[in-house]
């Protein structure tokens, strides 16, 4: 196991933010990531497990303890099944299928980090989430580090959450099911999806979007429908986008520090530069009170932070 000490975590982030982690190593296998997280129970170390990078943010004052970032880069094909490691990008993964002329991950194009992540937190866009072409999750266990393979339908999965937000079980591959044909059709989505994700999304620094967006179940609809809310453009998808929200209230472009709320898109805090983890933090808390206080909506932070306070 090589293991690394004081490695700066903002070079681990798509935010471009964080300090140091106490400690660091690369798994390269599953073997290498159960022996990292013996390492880390043998010295009671407290311990990460990084991804791509994506979707959190790391504190100005690093990580006390052990980040481990597996390389875990599998992927094969049998039919329309599809098995990947947990680090594999999102990408690459929509990449090969389409050569293997497989469909079904249209939803996930543009969305940065990798398998793993997205399993975490079942992400997703236009109503498909990747539960819905997930069939099995291996993983090891947060207590005996073995491994162990549920159904997806055994992982809890809702909106942008799964089991795996409730235990530090290590994603280690994943089993999809796929379907053939209409390819060209897929990959014009895809593209035009591509091509509008960068019309509307920042390209400066960010974690991708902040908060969840707002399920019709968890809200006063009529109350909300007081506040001059046209609910019927979100009846599709039965959510609220919590960017839309955000933009209503005037935000786009508040700066805190070197923290800002994209002008493009308002779920976007993007680092402009000098910005800190705090000043995303305090961004973070502000927009939550300045839409809880004009509409009464709690917003829940889709990007996890590191270490959780």
């Amino acid at each position: 196991m090589n293991l690394q000490e004081n490695i700066v975590l903002r070079d681990h982030s798509t935010f471009r933010l964080g300090g140091p982690a106490r400690f660091f190593v690369a798994a390269h296998t599953t073997e290498d990531l159960r022996q990292a997280l013996l390492w880390a129970r043998k010295k009671k170390s407290t311990y990460f497990i990084l991804g791509g990078g994506s979707n959190l943010l790391f504190s100005d004052k690093g990580f006390n303890g052990l980040v481990i970032k597996p390389q875990l880069l599998q992927l094969s094909f049998n039919g329309t099944g599809v098995t990947v490691g947990a680090t594999v990008a999102l990408s690459e993964l929509i990449s090969r299928t389409l050569d293997r002329k497989l469909t079904g991950l249209e939803f996930a194009a543009g969305i940065p980090g990798t398998v793993g992540g997205a399993i975490r937190g079942n992400a997703g866009t236009y109503g498909v989430s990747m539960s819905d072409v997930l069939t099995s999750i291996t993983y090891l266990d947060e207590a005996t580090f073995n491994a162990v393979t549920l159904s997806a339908a055994q992982c809890g999965f809702a909106y942008r959450h799964s089991m795996f937000k409730l235990h530090t079980h290590s994603i280690v591959e994943a089993h999809l099911t796929l379907k053939s044909g209409a390819i060209e059709a897929s990959r014009k989505i895809i593209t035009d999806r591509i091509a509008l994700r960068h019309q509307s999304h920042p390209l400066e620094p960010s974690a991708g979007c902040i908060f969840k967006n707002v399920e019709f179940d968890r809200v006063d609809l009529k109350k909300l429908a007081t506040k001059d809310i046209d609910l019927s453009r979100f009846e599709q998808y039965r959510k609220i986008p919590s960017g839309y929200l955000i933009e209503r209230l005037g935000l786009k472009g508040k700066r805190i520090g070197g923290a800002m709320i994209s002008p493009k898109h308002a779920n976007y805090i993007i680092n402009v530069g000098s910005a800190t983890s705090e000043d995303v933090v305090t961004m973070v808390s502000f927009i939550k009170q300045q839409v809880r206080d004009a509409y009464g909506i709690q917003l829940e932070e889709e990007v996890q932070i590191v270490p959780e306070s």
